[in-house]
């Protein structure tokens, strides 16, 4: 008698365990279902987070483009602010020769330090 107790205990505890596994994966086949469906509905798109990394890489290009204009422009600027402080004080008549000249100098030294600042980029 006591080992049939024992084979209906071990047929019962098999039936359960089976019983457990299809409910297990019931269970995850139903989870995967709801998954593809908000997939579909787009609530687990990754698109924002790739949109989120694009953002930045263009902030980065961008502060680093307005960046290389001030590089550029500011010594044009000071040479012309120059010119302009000699015009007032120092020269009699217009100078349009050494204002071309000075221009020229701020624009090389503007692409030297650009040209500098590329280097170090790396």
């Amino acid at each position: 008698m006591n080992f049939e107790n024992e084979k209906n205990n071990l047929e019962n505890n098999n039936n359960k365990d089976l019983t457990n596994d299809k409910i297990i994966d019931e269970e995850e086949k139903r989870k995967q279902r709801l998954f593809e469906i908000e997939k579909k509905l787009g609530r687990h798109n990754d698109e924002k987070e790739i949109k989120n990394k694009r953002n930045s890489k263009v902030m980065k290009y961008f502060a680093l483009a307005t960046n290389m204009v001030y590089i550029l422009a500011l010594p044009i600027l000071i040479m012309l602010g120059f010119y302009m402080l000699l015009k007032r004080y120092l020269f009699k008549t217009d100078q349009p020769l050494v204002l071309i000249v000075f221009l020229i100098i701020g624009a090389v030294s503007g692409y030297w330090s650009l040209i500098k600042q590329v280097n170090n980029i790396k």
